[in-house]
């Protein structure tokens, strides 16, 4: 009687940003001896259960191929536009992204975001920010430590509070708003706590204790480490939960037509609407406000110093370098490999979508 082979598969994530790792799993039945699979991008695997990456936005179609070779049969399974791989561009104007680098050096008084995020690959340390920085930001990464030691510095966005993710240790007196989620140890001697904080590892209180809202509590998997007093609003549990910090390599530049093709020049002076496209950029004397401003810088920084009050807002990207900033307020949208810079004293930073200068996501800048 012949042998009766059925080809099925499922694959985990169906759709995510790049670079995009799908678990595939076999389902099919039968007596089956080989497997092929096709990703949906020319690469190609034998196993029964692959794991693989796509390094590449799109939708990819995917066939699973099982064969027995007894019998010389064979069943296909396929699944059309099967996985969505989105880019960044995409991520950036989903996730509401406004600051995405390396490094916060803050010598600002406020950064303000509504509903969106910005992300560190770095640390975020108090010795880097202005001692009575606030960062209003409704969702906040940081993939290192979090030494916020000044007790003037806020974290989070107090009227809409959201979440706060650092992917190491936290030492903190200062205020901090929302679900803040701490993937190693913290120390929150006289720390305000405005929301609830989470500290999968040892936790630190000290004799300056935490103040805390009403409702508002610590998590913690570890150790309690206190000389005493009253620790009822710090409670010990056997697990919380994970998180993953965003890890999206930045784009890079595209090709010179393509911007000269949309009107980006190589210089000139720093005046509203301009779009430039130069290996870097400068700008570092006083120029009235400028609106609207798509820089881009393909191999080095972006600076722009010296601006006394006034107000730039646009896009700034700098895949390869660091962006620099000295002047009254910045909104839009900074993304730098090396970090954002802020070394004027009472600046502020707004975030605005990338969507209200650039209205064709095919128009962005990377």
């Amino acid at each position: 009687m012949p042998t009766v082979l059925n080809a099925d598969f499922s694959g985990t994530p169906t759709s995510g940003y790049l670079p995009r790792n799908v678990h595939f799993t076999d389902q099919s039945t039968g007596p089956i001896d080989q497997w092929s699979w096709a990703f949906g991008d020319g690469n190609t695997s034998s196993v029964p259960s692959p794991q693989y990456t796509y390094p590449d936005a799109g939708s990819y179609t995917v066939i699973l191929t099982v064969t027995n070779t007894t019998y010389g049969i064979t069943s296909t399974a396929t699944k059309v536009k099967y996985i969505h791989v989105l880019s960044f561009a995409e991520y950036v104007s989903n996730e509401s992204v406004f600051v995405y680098g390396t490094k916060l050096v803050f010598r600002g008084y406020t950064i303000n975001g509504e509903n969106s995020t910005i992300v560190f690959m770095g640390p975020l340390l108090s010795t880097e920010l202005d001692g009575g920085a606030k960062i209003n930001v409704s969702k906040i990464y940081v993939d290192g430590d979090a030494d916020l030691g000044a007790s003037n510095i806020a974290l989070g966005y107090q009227p809409q509070p959201g979440n706060t993710y650092i992917h190491g240790y936290l030492k903190s007196q200062a205020n901090l708003y929302g679900e803040v989620n701490v993937a190693g140890d913290a120390t929150l001697t006289g720390a305000k706590i405005h929301g609830n904080v989470s500290v999968d590892g040892d936790l630190t209180v000290d004799d300056w204790k935490p103040t805390f809202d009403s409702n508002s509590y610590i998590y913690y998997t570890g150790s309690l480490i206190t000389p005493g007093g009253d620790n009822s609003r710090c409670i010990h549990v056997d697990t919380l939960p994970g998180f993953t910090i965003p890890d999206l390599p930045l784009p890079s530049t595209k090709a010179q037509a393509w911007y000269d093709a949309r009107g980006y020049v190589s210089g000139g002076t720093l005046t509203s609407n301009l779009k430039v496209f130069a290996d870097s950029i400068t700008s570092d004397s006083w120029r009235p406000s400028a609106y609207n401003v798509v820089i881009v810088a393909r191999t080095g920084d972006i600076t722009l110093t010296g601006l006394g009050g006034s107000t730039v807002s646009g896009v700034l990207f700098a895949p390869n370098g660091q962006v620099t900033f000295y002047g009254g307020a910045f909104e839009g949208v900074v993304i730098a490999r090396d970090g954002f810079y802020v070394t004027s004293g009472g600046t502020t930073v707004r975030f605005k979508n990338m969507d209200e200068y650039i209205s064709d996501s095919a128009d962005y800048p990377f």
